[in-house]
């Protein structure tokens, strides 16, 4: 099992190689492997446990009754998903989890996680703090977005968006994980008119971008 991903992520903040090798048995540590496209996670069943990503993206989408599609977020490698979902406990899932690209999915039983140890282990313990903060990060990224839609505008909600990716990447050039049919899906807006806005912001010294790369020049 490749362990950088599991070192970097904020669940195992605090804890050793070693430490974290002991405590995947305890928290009933499962990896599997998904094929492009493939559905991970249904809509319509609960979760019990979240999802470390090793290798690929996952998708995170809606599918309304009449068969429209929304894509919520992208995670990317070394992400969780469905923390919140599966500790909310047999709470039916609103939404699907689909492999983006290949990829390799470490799953952690949420339910072990919270139990208390029975050695009483100072890992353990951490995990538990860790997890509660794992939350509080989600709950951060939903409210960044639900900022992102307030903006009446297609510019709006393009730069709210970008303004918000360059500030978590550190930099003005970063690469986005969505194509032009997913980020207008994000946006909760048309391709075409998000296409036409980003030409025009472009031509107006506002950005640079080629495909999935922007930069911000103001």
């Amino acid at each position: 099992m490749n362990f950088y991903y599991i070192m970097r992520n904020v669940l195992f903040d605090g804890l050793t190689k070693e430490q974290i090798q002991a405590l995947l048995p305890c928290l009933g540590a499962v990896e599997r492997s998904y094929a492009k496209d493939e559905v991970i996670i249904p809509a319509g069943q609960p979760l019990h446990s979240l999802g470390l990503i090793l290798e690929g993206d996952v998708r995170i989408e809606h599918v309304s009754s009449w068969g429209d599609v929304e894509i919520l977020t992208i995670m990317e490698e070394g992400k969780t998903f469905g923390e919140a979902a599966a500790c909310a406990r047999d709470t039916e899932l609103m939404v699907d989890y689909v492999a983006e690209r290949d990829c390799r999915v470490l799953f952690l039983d949420v339910e072990r996680i919270l139990r208390p140890c029975e050695k009483a282990c100072p890992s353990h313990n951490l995990i538990v703090s860790n997890l509660i903060a794992l939350l509080a990060r989600r709950n951060l990224e939903l409210a960044r977005r639900s900022f992102v839609m307030t903006s009446r505008t297609i510019r709006g909600k393009v730069l709210s968006y970008l303004s918000t990716a360059a500030r978590a990447y550190g930099t003005m050039s970063f690469d986005i994980p969505y194509n032009r049919e997913q980020l207008a899906s994000y946006l909760g807006v048309d391709r075409s008119a998000l296409s036409a806005e980003l030409g025009r912001m472009q031509r107006a010294g506002l950005i640079r971008f080629k495909k999935n790369h922007f930069e911000l020049l103001q």
